[in-house]
Parts: structure tokens; sequence; C-alpha cells
């Protein structure tokens, strides 16, 4: 325990963190302007049941996560897999279907580079219109033919890797082969669309629904929503192909008539209809990027659509774009070059980042005019996780944060390729990982999320991840055996990934974050980088540490918060543990609080808050926390209170041997030993009472009693007490406060 003696230094350094708060980053250079108190927001939007969400990902014939029960729909569109599958003179319709071969051939591959297990061995049926006839490869082969229907089976090899491909070898150019579907065999129990089922006899009475005859209204693969179920909040920004792809008009977005919704960035993505009934079916709030040239007739039919289907309890997470200061993206250049045309700045990296700020708030009207306001939407500004002055510079440029509620970061944590390549072997990596010195580890990960959260707080927005997680990736290799690429895809197996993943969250939340949105959905380990929480969609909770992790966060918030919401009352033999610390930081931190709100009869139930818990609104509310030392016992109060007047005041009870009795007046003159700083809409107040002032030695005593009182005098209205604790019935005793050693 460090021992403070100065207080009239403590004093002044309240004082200074106190104005901190507010004018952020002032060590570095050309500091940005801050809003002032009165402008800020003071709800946060995002529900207090949002703590995890997910990432979804792209629509391909790779992807692991198998979203739909028509494997089809991931394939690799025809016309894409000229020369290797396809031949040059095919001719095609306007939804992909290969409707002339002109004496060719026309292929496709819709699994590729699979695990085992990731869709189960067995009879799939294919259905299609038309005439023709279609040649299966890798490890699919056909088992019965009938017009208009195959039998095919899949079934991994000896290499444990699934791969199924087929090709239109005959079609007739009147009535030429379409509308491919590739179905698993088996449905799902109405009642439990989560869980795949075998036959109807798994099913009780009818309601069994076969993927071969239900298929147009099942959509989604069961295992899929068994694992997306999880999650309150899903990001599209992979499934809607937005990355890297220019589209600018509403009229050549992805259809549902289309062929695939795979293949390459510009062509790839779902559909907005798949990608709202996903939501919809998952009660989950969806989070949508747009594209970085979509017009404002774009933004205005995609969000039109989603007011009128969504389902009205859910909220909208409204993105512009994704990562539009990383330079890997075309969305960068993009920004840069819009920003320079309409000449914001000399600068071409601010010149882009004011053209992302700009284009976002563009984009956020248009939402609201179609949601007839702000109440189902979450204005969400993406920003660098480790450049604090990217979020100030995109909030504060013209006043941006008054039409944002959410700065998203992605705290990814990692470390360097050198350290990656020297590693002999896991125990090399998580030492790098956990070293605090690594700039890029665990530590400085969880360093950024602090400060983003005092950026957050400074403009009055939540703070959120868009992603994060793992940052285990060599982009310079191309092989899956090459160094380093075997050690990091054991490192992801290993549990030791696991409990790094349950440290990082659980800061997170400690830090003040609201959702955070884990990177990714499963999808395999691969060169590219091993960003699934699991490998596959059906692969165990056993054997997928970084999954498995997000569940036990999951369930351990969950518990704490619903301890916190019961303890509504503190009874006689109740205490209140109180922390050992005299670091300013701690005092003025309010991380973890004590609420003083008023009901109706002017008294106050007791909660146990978390700073990233939802904050007091109504007119007069408090919130306090107290630390001590051996020599004083620190109390921190804030008051929210519209009309600051003579009479006001604070007083703390405290009973050791005897009462003793403490009275503050915000408008009075302040004791030496105490700091009320005056904001907007309140005040702060900070104070050191001495335990010689209460003859209270804590070296040999542990425990006291508090009461607060907290008066309001409006002029012309009457006198609100507010008391904290309510004491109910016989139990009038006021707390104990523990003094935790």
């Amino acid at each position: 325990m460090r021992i403070f003696k100065g207080l009239p230094i403590l004093i002044s350094i309240i004082s200074a963190v106190c104005i901190g708060v507010f004018l952020f980053l002032l060590s570095q250079p050309d500091p940005i302007p801050t809003p002032t108190k009165s402008e800020l927001k003071t709800l946060p939007k995002t529900h207090s049941d949002e703590i995890l969400g997910i990432n979804t990902n792209e629509v391909r014939e790779d992807t692991s996560s198998i979203p739909f029960i028509d494997l089809f729909k991931a394939s690799i569109p025809f016309d894409q897999t000229y020369p290797w599958l396809s031949k040059k003179e095919v001719e095609y319709d306007k939804n992909g279907w290969a409707k002339n071969l002109h004496g060719g051939v026309a292929g496709t591959k819709f699994l590729n580079r699979l695990p085992a297990g990731t869709v189960p061995d067995g009879f799939y049926t294919v259905l299609y219109e038309g005439q023709g006839k279609i040649h299966y490869g890798n490890d699919a082969s056909i088992v019965v033919r009938r017009p208009g229907k195959d039998i095919i089976e899949i079934k991994a090899g000896k290499d444990n890797i699934l791969n199924a491909s087929l090709v239109i070898q005959k079609s007739d150019p009147k009535n030429y082969i379409r509308n491919i579907r590739v179905l698993m065999a088996g449905g799902i129990c109405a009642d439990k669309p989560h869980q795949h089922v075998e036959s109807e006899k798994n099913c009780s009475g009818n309601n069994y629904l076969s993927f071969e005859t239900h298929y147009k209204t099942i959509i989604f693969n069961p295992y899929y929503l068994d694992f997306m179920r999880h999650f309150k909040v899903v990001r599209f920004m992979n499934m809607s192909g937005m990355t890297r792809n220019p589209i600018e008009h509403w009229k050549d977005r992805n259809t549902l008539e289309k062929a695939t919704w795979g293949g390459k960035p510009k062509s790839r993505g779902a559909p907005i209809e798949i990608m709202v009934e996903l939501a919809n079916r998952l009660n989950a709030n969806p989070w949508f990027s747009l594209p970085y040239k979509a017009n404002d007739d774009y933004i205005r039919q995609f969000s039109r659509y989603v007011n009128k289907h969504l389902k009205p309890h859910l909220k909208v997470y409204a993105e512009y774009s994704n990562e539009t200061w990383n330079p890997i993206f075309v969305h960068h250049k993009y920004a840069i070059e819009m920003g320079q045309k309409l000449n914001l700045d000399a600068d071409e990296n601010k010149a882009g980042q004011k053209y992302y700020s700009r284009r976002s708030i563009e984009s956020f009207k248009i939402w609201e005019q179609e949601f007839n306001g702000t109440e189902r939407l979450i204005r969400t500004m993406g920003a660098w996780s480790s450049n604090p002055r990217l979020s100030s510079l995109l909030l504060s440029y013209h006043d941006a944060y008054k039409q944002t509620d959410a700065l998203a970061i992605a705290p990814y944590f990692t470390t360097t390729l050198k350290k990656m390549r020297q590693a002999e072997n896991t125990d090399d990596i998580f030492a790098t990982l956990t070293n605090k010195y690594n700039k890029k580890g665990v530590a400085a990960s969880i360093q950024q999320m602090r400060v983003q959260q005092k950026v957050a707080d400074a403009f009055g927005v939540d703070l959120v991840a868009y992603e994060g997680g793992q940052h285990l990736v060599d982009w310079d290799t191309r092989r899956v055996d090459e160094n380093p690429n075997p050690l990091l895809y054991e490192a992801n197996r290993d549990p030791r990934m696991g409990e790094l993943y349950l440290e990082y969250l659980h800061e997170w939340d400690k830090a003040g974050g609201k959702v955070f949105v884990l990177f990714s959905a499963p999808r395999i380990y691969s060169w590219y980088g091993s960003w699934g929480l699991k490998e596959h969609i059906a692969q165990p909770r056993n054997k997928a540490p970084k999954f498995d992790a997000a569940l036990t966060y999951l369930e351990q918030i969950r518990k704490t918060r619903h301890l916190s919401s019961q303890q509504l009352s503190l009874g006689k033999n109740q205490e209140i543990s109180i922390p050992a610390s005299s670091d300013i930081k701690d005092i003025w931190s309010m991380d973890t609080y004590w609420k003083i709100n008023p009901a109706e009869d002017k008294t106050v139930p007791n909660a146990l808050i978390k700073k990233s818990q939802l904050e007091i609104k109504e007119d007069l509310s408090a919130k306090w926390q107290a630390h001590w030392d051996n020599h004083n016992l620190y109390m921190t109060l804030a008051v929210k209170d519209d009309k600051i007047q003579t009479g006001d005041s604070v007083h703390f009870d405290i009973t050791t041997d005897k009462l003793y009795q403490f009275k503050y007046t915000p408008l009075g003159r302040a004791r030496n030993t105490s700091l009320c700083t005056l904001v907007d809409g309140g005040y702060l107040l900070t104070t050191s009472i001495p335990w010689s002032s209460l003859n209270f030695n804590p070296k040999k005593q542990s425990k006291l009693r508090l009461r607060l009182h907290l008066t309001d005098e409006d002029i012309g209205a009457e006198t609100t007490v507010l008391v904290w604790p309510v004491s109910k019935g016989k139990d009038k005793q006021d707390p104990v406060m523990s003094l935790a050693q």
C-alpha cells in the first residue's frame, strides 16, 4: 500500500485529473478540442445484455462457418472459375447461370479446404431446374441420378480435408440447368431451429421440417444458428461483402435470385434480406457497415429496408465503410482522394480522416430520416485502437460527436514478426504475448482500451469494439506449412489462448467498454490468419479454447450483473468492502461506485454499479466511492444537479465508537482537505478525512458505519433529501464499511 501524507498535493493533483478528463491528450502536440460537459449525451445507447458480439465471415466456398443449408450459395461463380473449371466460350444469364455451354463446360467448387466434420459425411440432395448432366468431383460422388434431382455422397478423404465440386457437362440451351441447390440430409424440429435432426422420428407431432422440402424458409444451417445465438450483436461487414467492393448503386446489389453469393470481392455478399432475417431469428442487434462508394440512394434504400423488416425492438449499429485509416484497403485511398477533392486538409491522411468523419455523419443523417429519429440507431464511428488522436479528430471534426453514439476500436493483441519467426515452441509465443514490454501484446492492448475509453468519455460516447482478439499472422508467407504458421495455429489451439482471452475480455469490462464484437465466427486457420473462435462450425466447445473463453466470460459477467442487480438494499449484517489505495487514479476513477438516485419517497435503493453499466439519469442523483490508506479515508462524490444553489449540501455520517458528521456545500468555502469542482450539470467532490479526526486506527480497526445525505434546496420548490442507504422495516442500522486489507 502506498502511503500519502501531502493533502494539499492531493487536492492539486485531483484538480488536474478532473480537468484532464475533459481535455484529453494534453501531453501531445496540437491537441484537438473536446466538448464541454453540457454538450455531452448522458444516456448510453447500447443494451445492458450486449456483452459480446460476433463478426460474420465472407460468403465463400472455403468459409467453415457454413451459414446456409444450401451449400451452393457459397460456391464460386461459374464465370470466375475459368480456365481451370469453366471454359471461355460459356455464355451466362444475368444471375450467373450457364445458359449456353457452346460445347464447353461450367464448373465450380462449393466446399474447399475445409476440416473434416465441418459438414456431416453422408448423402446430400442436389435439386435443379432444366435439362442436362452434372458431374461431381473431389470428395463428392454421384449415388442416384433422377431428372431435376441427384443424390450425392460427400465424405472427407484420407487427408481429412473436405473439397467438393460440380461441373455442368451438358445443358439444353432452351431449358438450361439453373437454380442448383445442394442440401444436407435431415432437417429441424420447428420449435428447435438450432438443432439438426436426422428424420421426423426426432421431432414430436408434425413438427419436422426437412431441408429438402423447406429449404426456402429454413435458410440457415442449424449448426450456425447454434453458434451465433450466444451473441447479441452481429456485425455483417464480411457477410455483406462490402470490403473492397466498389458498388455505388442500389440496383447493382446482390439479390436472392443470384446463382451464388460467393466469389471475388467485387461480386460476393449476402443480400440484405438474408442479413435482416438472420438478425431477426437470432434476436440480435445487427451491425451494418456500408460500402465505401455507396451513394445516398443506396444508403437510403438499405436503411429503409432495415427499418421496415427488422424486428421493432432491435437496434441497428450503423457504420460507414470499415477501417478507412488502414492502407491495406482501397477504402483508405478512396477517402484520401475524396478528402483532397473537397480540400478538407493539406495533409493527405488528415484529409482522408476528415472525409471519413464527414461521410459518416452524412450517412447517419440518412439512417435517421428513414428511422424517424435516433432511438433505434447506434451511430458508430470506427477508429484505430493504437491512435487516440485519430479518435479525437474523427469525433471533433465539425462536432461529429454530437451525432455519434459509439466510438469503435479493434484492440487486437499480437507480437512482432521477428518474435514470431524466432519462436521455437508455443511457450515462446505466449511468453512474448504476455511480456509487458511488448508494444503489441496483451498489456499494450489493455492500455489502448483504457486510453480510448478516456477519449470516449471526453466526448460523451460509448466505447465499443468492432473487432478484437489475437492477431498472430505472418502475411509474408503463402503456404499453410511455412514457418511460423504451424506454430501460430498451435498457439490458437492451446488452452492458454483461452486464458488470455478471458483475462483480456475482463480487462475490457474493467476499462468501461461496452459491447465487444469478437473476430470472428468459425473459419479455417491458414497463412492469412487464425481468426475463428472455432476452426469449423461443428467443432465442440472443449476443442475450441477461444470459443470456450467467450462463453465462460459471458457466464461470469451475466452472473456478476445479476448479483449486482439483486443487491438492492443492505441489511444490518451486510458490509461494503472499501479498497486500500491512495493512488489518484483510483480515488477519482469511479470505476466501481454506489449510486444515489431518487425514488417516490425521496429515499434510494442501494446498488453497486460498475462503470460499464447504465449511468443514472434523474434530475438529481449522485454516485460515490471510497478508498483508504494508513492516514486518510478518501470519499469521492459526483452529483448531478441542474440547479446548484445556496443550501445544497452533502452530509457524511460516520460512526466508529461514536457518530462523526461532516458537511460539505458546493457553493461554500472548501476545506483544506477537500476539493469541490463545479461542472455543467452538477459538481464533483473529493475529500480526505484523517483517521485521527475519527479517533480510528486502521492498522488495528477495520470496520465503521456510514450514511450519506444529499440535500437539494431549489428556491420555490420543496427541499429534496436523498439518503443512502434505504432503511426498510425495523432495520435502521447504517451499513458497515469494511477496510480491505
